[in-house]
This record gives C-alpha cells, structure tokens and sequence, in this order.
C-alpha cells in the first residue's frame, strides 16, 4: 500500500540532493492576509526565484498531502475544485485537466517542501506583490482581495475604517487600562483610514497601516489633565482635524462627532449590529483623502 503522509510528518530520510543550489534568504518577510509569516523554513532563493516552504502558506488554508512514494504534493484550497499536484524535481505540475509549468522545480529543503512563490499564490487566484525596497512579499488570498480594495482605495470612509480595526495586529500592547469604568473610542484623523488611535477607558493605542502590517506605534495612559502618566514609542503629532466615535457605557449606543468641537451626536447603533467596528459611522461632509493607487 502507497504511503501518505502530511506534510508535518516528513523525516530528514525523505530528503533529496537538489542540482539547483538553494540559498537561505531569512532577511525576506512573507505577509499574508496582514499576519506576518514566522516559519521554522525561512524563504530561500533558488535561481532567482523566492522559495518558500507550503508549510507557511497555511494562512491561505492550503490542504497539503504528500506521497512519500511518488514525491508528490497534492495542493487543494477551500472552494476551488482544482488541486495543484506538484513532483519534487520537476517543473511541470498538473492542475486540475491542465498542465503548468514552474520556473523553478519544487524541492525538498530542510525537511519542508519548497515551491516559488508566485506560482503557488497565483494558481489559486491570490494576489502577490513584491516590495523590493522593503524585501517583503505580500500575499492576499482570493477571497480577501477585494477587501484590501476597499480599504486602499475605496471611497467608502466607513468600510475602509472598520477593514482597518479589524485587521489582525502582531503588535501587543504593554502598558494597561487603570479605570474602573470603560469607554471604548476610535479616533481618526478628518479623511483617513490608515492611521487611527483605539481608546479602552484611559489607554490610548496609535496604529498605522503600512505594507497590510498593522504596527502599533505609540501608547499612553492618559492621567488627570489630559497628560499621560506612562507611555511608550513615539507620540505622533496631533492631526488639526479628528473625528471620534464612542460606544456609551450603558446603552451601548454610539456617540461620535468632532475632537474638541461642536455638539456630539448619538444615535442606536444599528440593529444586528456586531464588533467593535460597528460603532463607525457616516460623518456628513467627510470626505476620504488617503487612498493608496
């Protein structure tokens, strides 16, 4: 009986000698969906071409089996039909009726299987773009292109803010809410989506989005005043127009409305309403003015 095996489950015994050289590339990062990629097999570069092992594709929830008889792996992704089968040492792989062809043949390289990057994320439809300057790759499946759209360069000034607070965050804060009683509030800068401040009663967080990495940049916690008692990174300069929404501690009803100005308005939130997000609303007059082409 043929043996198969998932990928995890491959031993030092299964490793072939490759003719093309393989060269460790650890400098590269790979971001997919705005979580940045730590992998135990870093990309490599094999004749140009970035290699990274299928192991770290897992946030495109890639399925991988491998057949330890015929060095093959077989590659499917939820709601595609097609399944990518890729021979260690070969260039051509099938997918699906056709038959496709690799720059680069996929290789067996510190235990995980090694393929270009390209081809993998592009076969199932992904969007890969290279960022040379900053040696990064970055990665968005299918199903989240068109979110990453709306966020860069929609018109919608409320989808593309609740898109940002809702993108995951490798950043942790350090310093801690000290009030008993707890606001939640997101602040943004007039037009902007890309750059906001999350607020949980008096502990501030500044956040930009830059390459779909979320990095928190600045916190504080606010004292009497209005001067903080503790904070850490670097304060960002006060933006002459914010616009702020709050979520009431009691009806959980949404208040929002100019920083330091006018009369707030609160309204219901929306039935069926759901997240923290959800407190973001329309601000008549607003206009987005950071979109990215």
């Amino acid at each position: 009986m043929k043996k198969i095996l998932t990928l995890s489950m491959l031993t030092l015994g299964m490793l072939l000698t490759s003719a093309i050289p393989l060269s460790a590339a650890p400098s590269i990062q790979l971001v997919i969906n705005s979580e940045v990629v730590h992998s135990d097999a870093p990309p490599v570069s094999v004749a140009g071409r970035t290699m990274v092992s299928l192991a770290s594709l897992k946030p495109l929830k890639l399925n991988l089996v491998w057949n330890a008889d015929k060095k093959t792996v077989t590659v499917n992704a939820p709601g595609v039909k097609e399944k990518l089968v890729l021979t260690i040492g070969q260039k051509e792989a099938s997918y699906g009726e056709k038959t496709l062809t690799l720059d680069v043949p996929a290789q067996l390289n510190k235990n995980r299987v090694v393929v270009p990057l390209r081809f993998i994320s592009e076969a199932f439809k992904a969007e890969v773009e290279w960022k040379a300057e900053k040696n990064t790759v970055i990665i968005r499946s299918a199903d989240q292109v068109e979110t990453y759209k709306k966020l860069y360069q929609g018109t919608d000034l409320v989808a593309a803010r609740k898109i940002a607070v809702n993108l995951p965050s490798n950043d942790e804060n350090t310093l801690h809410n000290t009030e008993e009683g707890v606001y939640y509030q997101y602040i943004f800068p007039e037009g902007e989506a890309l750059r906001y401040y999350s607020v949980v009663g008096n502990l501030l967080t500044y956040y930009e989005i830059k390459d779909d990495v979320k990095h928190l940049v600045w916190e504080g916690v606010e004292g009497d005043s209005e001067k903080y008692t503790k904070e850490k990174g670097k304060r960002p300069p006060v933006d002459k127009t914010q616009y702020y929404f709050l979520q009431e501690r009691v009806d959980h009803s949404v208040t929002y409305g100019k920083v330091g100005g006018g009369k707030p308005v609160t309204q219901a939130l929306p039935k069926n309403s759901t997240g923290l997000s959800a407190i973001i609303v329309h601000i008549s007059g607003e206009v987005r003015k950071d979109q990215i082409k």
